[in-house]
């Protein structure tokens, strides 16, 4: 039998959970909370990095649809005002995956300015 290798970093393994249940999902949905964007600013104002919303995730989603629906990985780069320290150093460190979202949003962009 083959075993399947875990391509994750130890800091990206020890970050991941259990999911949580629908049930709690939903409760989480519904809770106010703010939300920071970590991401690149993105072109013809349609987001600014660290810019802040506050509401419930479900509504700052509605939100953002847009963008979000044109930049999927925007939705990675919306983290926890609590967790903006931290998930502004791994952003910023080659190899971890908030680092890629990053540069793939960039590269969406830089696509987006030539056409």
């Amino acid at each position: 039998m083959a075993v399947k290798k875990d391509s994750r970093t130890v800091e990206e393994a020890a970050d991941a959970k259990i999911p949580d249940s629908p049930k709690e999902e939903t409760q989480k949905r519904a809770e106010r909370v703010t939300m920071v964007y970590i991401g690149p600013s993105l072109p013809a104002g349609w987001l600014k990095s660290n810019q802040v919303f506050t509401g419930t995730v479900t509504e700052i989603e509605k939100n953002l649809e847009a963008v979000l629906e044109k930049y999927p990985a925007a939705r990675k780069l919306l983290v926890p005002a609590g967790q903006l320290a931290d998930k502004k150093e791994k952003v910023r460190t080659p190899g971890n995956i908030l680092n890629k979202y990053y540069a793939d949003i960039v590269s969406g962009a830089a696509h987006e300015r030539k056409v």
